[in-house]
């Protein structure tokens, strides 16, 4: 089995008319999120559900899909990451009481994608340590929540980190970085979305400089 040479991409970045969309909403909503969400409860329920919601969904298509896609397929997935997201914020707000805390579970996650990008391939190699290393960041964050000392707190900081990485995303769409591949390699959730030969995943100058935007 040939294997990818050192430094190229496995899959090279495309602007499609879905990404671009899919772009918009996310450096808009992101934006929105950080900026204003943690002033307004009903506003970060509504973002941190839909935003759990749309990555729930996006991993279910990661998970089934068959490439190659075609632009109208890429469109449809979009706009069922979309709807579902924003049905089920509309609905997490009539539940705020239940469903705040999605915002700290979220900064937890976030973290941890953040932390897996330090590295080509992704700072924890096997499956198994990456998904504890996911967890734990994960439960970290939402036990923010339950205690009146972090509650405030773990809000502030997470929403602010979750709608940056949103909007960081966002722009990646309009981008050929590659941090979107990235995280979908480290996920490891389909053999055949990456090519037989892609045994790593590396960190491209554009990956780098989102990072520290």
């Amino acid at each position: 089995m040939d294997q990818i040479p050192d430094g190229e991409l496995p899959l090279t970045p495309v602007i499609t008319p879905g990404w671009a969309v899919a772009g918009v909403i996310l450096l808009g909503a992101g934006v929105v999120y950080s900026l204003v969400g943690i002033k307004t409860k009903w506003l970060h329920t509504f973002f941190s559900t839909a935003f759990l919601t749309s990555l729930g969904t996006t991993v279910l298509i990661l998970y089934v899909m068959t490439p190659p896609v075609s632009n109208a397929i890429q469109g449809a997935y979009v706009a069922a990451v979309v709807c579902t997201g924003l049905i089920l914020g509309v609905l997490a707000v009539v539940f705020k009481e239940v469903t705040e805390c999605l915002g700290c579970l979220l900064g937890g996650f976030s973290l941890s994608m953040w932390l897996l990008a330090l590295q080509p391939g992704g700072l924890v190699p096997n499956t198994g340590g990456k998904v504890a290393l996911i967890a734990v960041f994960t439960v970290g964050g939402t036990c923010l929540y339950f205690t009146k000392w972090t509650r405030a707190y773990g809000l502030i900081c997470s929403i602010s980190f979750t709608g940056a990485t949103a909007a960081v995303l966002g722009i990646d769409c309009f981008s050929r970085a590659g941090l979107r591949e990235f995280w979908a390699y480290i996920w490891a959730l389909n053999d055949h979305l990456f090519p037989l030969g892609a045994v790593t995943y590396p960190l491209t100058r554009g990956i780098r400089a989102l990072s520290r935007s």
